[in-house]
């Protein structure tokens, strides 16, 4: 993935989180440093990126998992709640027409930000 991004002409991997197909959670670039991944709101967003064709696949539960813990974690350290998760899609002040994530995860989104919401609840 860094190096799609560097032919791309991006100094490195545009995502602060890469999610795997096996759930696994990898550091992209700091989330003191903007993101690359929603032209028009880079400044004012963190982005994520699950792995997968999610037009033609189906993230695995632990990907979805992951997702959850990763968007609880940020919600938590910067005092959000789950209507601040957006799609690739759909990202406020974004530029970016895509499809992304996929048909496959974006119908997964709100049970994804419901999870939040009751992890937020619980503490």
């Amino acid at each position: 993935m860094e190096r799609w991004h560097r032919q791309r002409g991006f100094s490195q991997i545009g995502y602060h989180k890469v999610i795997e197909g096996d759930g696994s959670v990898v550091d992209g670039r700091p989330e003191t440093i903007q993101g690359a991944h929603a032209r028009g709101a880079n400044h004012a967003s963190l982005g994520v990126c699950v792995v997968g064709n999610f037009e033609t696949e189906v993230p695995s539960a632990t990907q979805i998992d992951a997702l959850v813990s990763v968007l609880t974690d940020w919600c938590n350290t910067y005092k959000l709640d789950e209507n601040s998760i957006y799609g690739h899609f759909n990202v406020p002040g974004g530029t970016t027409r895509t499809a992304c994530p996929g048909r496959n995860l974006k119908n997964q989104l709100p049970d994804v930000k419901q999870k939040v919401a009751d992890r937020l609840k619980s503490g």
